[in-house]
């Protein structure tokens, strides 16, 4: 279960109502929001993110996960410092098949990143971390969120003719 794999982190020490638009937690080092429009959950990491912080933030976007089940994100990380390979391991290896299990469907995520930092973030994929059953969770790198929006718009459309619907 997922809540096993949080390593002793406490993060529901700030709780927010569904209606909020935008949520800043960890002292302005995430921002999450859900366009409903969009169907698209943002999520916008800010600055130097300790293991802890990256824990209990991604506590965070796993409660909207579970209450949107959004299959587009946008993960921002232009100015995100960068975090320690274990931890973005663990996002690799805990976080990303939570998602698919939650959400039962492909999720489409836009990463926001320079070209340099992508590289190194998906260098050490196996891939099984981005299966669960038939559904897939495909990432795609860009450097400008318009470009990411268009092609999540793409990939919804894309998803929903192969599904037959």
């Amino acid at each position: 279960m997922f809540t096993d794999n949080l390593m002793g982190t406490q993060a529901f020490g700030k709780h927010f109502t569904v209606g909020d638009k935008e949520r800043k937690v960890l002292q302005d080092s995430l921002i999450l929001n859900y366009n409903q429009e969009e169907e698209t959950l943002y999520i916008k990491w800010i600055g130097e993110v300790s293991s802890v912080e990256l824990r209990q933030g991604y506590t965070h976007i796993m409660g909207m996960v579970r209450m949107y089940k959004p299959q587009k994100w946008i993960l921002d990380l232009q100015d995100r410092l960068a975090i320690e390979k274990n931890d973005q391991q663990w996002v690799f290896k805990y976080i990303f098949p939570e998602v698919l299990r939650a959400v039962q469907k492909n999720v489409f995520i836009a990463v926001v990143m320079p070209v340099f930092a992508y590289n190194s973030m998906v260098h050490e994929i196996d891939g099984d971390e981005l299966m669960d059953g038939d559904n897939f969770l495909i990432m795609h790198h860009f450097l400008y969120q318009e470009e990411s929006r268009r092609w999540l718009r793409e990939m919804s459309v894309t998803d929903l003719k192969t599904a037959g619907i």
